[in-house]
């Protein structure tokens, strides 16, 4: 929840379970609060891209190449907003 609060880059990867089909079920033993960020998080988790995986049919080796492809199309992102930001002195 924390990394969705702070508005960090999160790449979802629903394993077994389609993005639509979560939900947060109250058993009791979370705080009202709790249950409120974890379902706020959930909801926009499932707005977000992600990667999909059914285990029953798929390749455990591809989905580590999609994330670890996604992680490093990310990080190429930031590093070129990062550069672009800088100030360079000017001579």
């Amino acid at each position: 929840m924390m990394i969705i609060e702070c508005r960090k880059k999160v790449i979802p990867i629903f394993v077994d379970v389609k993005p639509s089909e979560l939900r947060v079920l109250d058993n009791g033993s979370c705080p009202a609060t709790e249950l409120f960020r974890f379902r706020e998080a959930i909801e926009e988790a499932k707005n977000t891209v992600g990667l999909t995986f059914d285990s029953s049919n798929g390749n455990w080796s591809n989905l580590v190449k999609k994330a670890s492809d996604g992680v490093m199309k990310n990080l190429l992102e930031v590093e070129e907003v990062t550069l672009g930001q800088k100030q360079y002195p000017k001579y």
